[in-house]
């Protein structure tokens, strides 16, 4: 399956597990990523549509990618989600903005 360029890509502001980071629904070429950056693919399940796994690569059921700043620890296993786990912060951003350091996020609630 083909992935885009980090660069070339559309992201919205993502929290998973309480980490911030970008979310984006393309597969993401991982040797395009700035280096400190890190990217996870989620999965969704069949039956429910809605995100149930975090992994460091899926092939079947690919729902998106996120980008974060830290490495996501069990990611290589899988770390099944739940609906309470993550939200959509509503506003979108490069990956260049993202990876400058001291960036924080304003977090809201939908």
């Amino acid at each position: 399956m083909a992935s885009a360029k980090a660069n070339e890509l559309s992201y919205e502001e993502f929290e998973i597990l309480g980490r911030k980071g970008l979310f984006t629904c393309m597969r993401v070429d991982r040797k395009s990523l700035p280096e400190g950056l890190y990217a996870y693919d989620l999965r969704d399940n069949d039956s429910t549509g809605e995100i149930c796994e975090l992994k460091s690569h899926v092939m079947v059921n690919h729902w998106g990618t996120i980008i974060l700043k830290e490495p996501m620890e069990g990611a290589d296993e899988g770390i099944m989600i739940e609906s309470d786990d993550y939200n959509y912060l509503g506003t979108d951003m490069t990956i260049e903005d993202f990876s400058e350091s001291g960036h924080t996020f304003e977090q809201t609630m939908c």
